[in-house]
């Protein structure tokens, strides 16, 4: 029998609740590994994997987790999930009716967004979220406004965007992903797609709203926040890992994007 959650109620144990401006913001912790019953949720919600692994199947769709990555769930949809070997710890941000009431119903719409993983952009706002959630930093006007960003990611920008990339664009993005331990060569990657680079660049640009180095530098951020969670691997270490040329370097721009510098951040994230 499927089990139908309140706005704010999670499967596993909530080890941090804060509700402010009508969302309800959680940490929510999974000791061990284990296959959780059906079930839906009564509020859409967003959900951010900090550690650990995750499975969860909604329809045809599946999902596999890894940390920060980070998805849209709209609300009663039912799905079934499997937590990894290992346990597993979540951000959630849920957004009760009574949030999108607020706004005369503009979001109604994506509020009933198909389900799925979102853009880097999407991930690092909610890494940043949860940032000032643990610091105590959150208020109703900066929740709306990363709540109005997300849920334009999840009511199909992305989608809309993709469907419109020419083929070449998937494969530049694949090669931005495999090499998260260096500053990407324009020239190099260029050369590979048999493009001019002043048109790939141009086109990324229209694609993505960014710059190819501006997409890879917030891709190696996230990167980076997966890291952090390795208490015993040196900063020095994960900013080399993640291409950037010192410790300060990384310390400017991880600060920049998400907040707080790294060491702050992997002091909220390894503290249950």
């Amino acid at each position: 029998m499927s089990t139908q959650l309140a706005a704010g109620q999670y499967l596993g144990a909530t080890t941090r609740r804060v509700e402010c401006g009508g969302a309800i913001l959680s940490e929510v912790l999974h000791r061990q590994g284990r296959a959780l019953p059906p079930h839906g949720h009564e509020a859409s919600y967003f959900c951010v994997l900090l550690d650990g692994g995750y499975v969860e199947q909604a329809g045809p769709t599946v999902l596999a987790y890894r940390p920060f990555s980070t998805a849209f769930h709209p609300e009663g949809l039912f799905h079934v999930d499997r937590i990894g070997a290992s346990g597993a710890r979540f951000f959630m941000v849920d957004v009760p009716r009574q949030w999108s009431a607020r706004w005369d119903g503009h979001f109604d719409a994506a509020l009933n967004a198909a389900p799925g993983f979102l853009s880097h952009d999407a991930a690092l706002l909610l890494a940043r979220l949860y940032g000032w959630s643990r610091r105590e930093l959150v208020s109703a006007e900066l929740l709306d406004s990363a709540l109005c960003e997300l849920l334009g990611d999840a009511a199909g920008t992305r989608a809309t965007r993709e469907t419109r990339r020419p083929g070449w664009m998937n494969r530049c993005v694949e090669m931005l992903h495999a090499r998260i331990d260096a500053p990407v060569s324009i020239a190099e990657v260029a050369r590979a797609l048999d493009l001019h680079p002043v048109y790939m660049t141009r086109e990324f640009r229209r694609c993505f709203g960014r710059t190819v180095g501006e997409y890879s530098r917030r891709m190696r951020v996230r990167a980076a926040c997966r890291l952090l969670a390795d208490r015993g691997r040196p900063l020095a270490e994960i900013a080399a890992a993640t291409g950037f040329a010192d410790q300060s370097h990384f310390t400017r721009l991880f600060t920049a994007i998400i907040g707080c510098g790294p060491g702050q951040y992997r002091k909220l994230l390894i503290e249950t």
